[in-house]
């Protein structure tokens, strides 16, 4: 499995002033998490779109139209849910209410932020694990057929049997399914050297596994995304000009129980829809 020590979930801080912006820094890395400071507007759409954090805060006095950079993040569907906390002086009401009609989830006066960013931080880097109902299950027979596939790198494949058993489940564990296939049609991309692909894939299946338990279903989701996310800050800080190279990248596989036995997916005598 591919090392996940050095992972750091970023924090995207838009603040022009140097001091201050230190102070936010210092508060994140506290935390376990990296910084990525930018001090105008323009450029909030761009760190958010190729970090993928999980927090984003934003001083409602930064130059330049921040209130279209706020909407560009709610509208694009990789960026939206990135939670985006501003802030500004709490006499100027009117500011802040623009920037929760821009789509802020929250806007804040400045003592506010301050007396509450230590907890907000922690929040966001460590989040409470999200509790799924069929946490506590074995996988289904085509979900671990779907895992197989996977860490055999039949990244095609492992598409075919985890949205069969997405389709099976009715209950909110299909998210981790779902999360896992997304990813790994984000490592099939990387392997057709399709950098874009690869990124539109993450930032659909990533959310999906972000604070879960790190087992659910005896699969071994915390390391599996932890090693997932370092890989795609990795092709997110690439030049877009230049192919991707899927022999610099170290596929993690998934850990997991399988009371099926077997160790192919064929071995499991799962049929596949177009199989009927």
């Amino acid at each position: 499995m591919a090392d996940t020590e050095q992972y750091r979930p970023v924090v995207v801080i838009l603040e022009p002033d140097l001091f201050f912006s230190v102070r936010l820094e210092d508060v994140v890395r506290a935390a376990g998490g990296e910084p990525v400071t930018i001090d105008r507007s323009e450029l909030f759409m761009g760190a958010v779109a190729s970090t993928f954090p999980v927090l984003a805060l934003l001083d409602l006095k930064s130059p330049g139209d921040w209130e279209s950079a706020i909407r560009q993040c709610k509208l694009k569907p990789h960026t939206r849910l990135t939670p985006i906390y501003a802030f500004g002086s709490h006499v100027d009401v009117e500011t802040l209410q623009k920037a929760r009609k821009a789509g802020a989830d929250h806007s804040w006066a400045r003592s506010r932020i301050m007396e509450e960013l230590v907890a907000v931080v922690e929040r966001h880097i460590h989040p409470p694990h999200r509790v799924l109902d069929g946490c506590a299950d074995p996988p289904s027979r085509a979900a671990v057929a779907g895992l197989l596939a996977f860490n055999q790198g039949r990244f095609f494949d492992q598409h075919e049997y985890l949205e069969l058993a997405w389709n099976e489940e009715s209950r909110p564990v299909r998210d981790i399914y779902q999360g896992i296939l997304q990813v790994g049609v984000a490592f099939l991309q990387i392997e057709r050297g399709n950098r874009r692909g690869a990124l539109k894939m993450f930032r659909r299946g990533l959310p999906k596994l972000r604070g879960l338990a790190d087992q659910c279903q005896g699969i071994g989701v915390g390391p599996f995304r932890a090693a997932s996310e370092k890989i795609h800050r990795q092709i997110s800080e690439m030049d877009p000009d230049l192919p991707v190279d899927a022999s610099d990248m170290n596929f993690p596989r998934l850990d997991f129980s399988n009371p099926y036995g077997g160790e192919t997916p064929e071995d499991l005598g799962v049929q596949l829809p177009e199989e009927h």
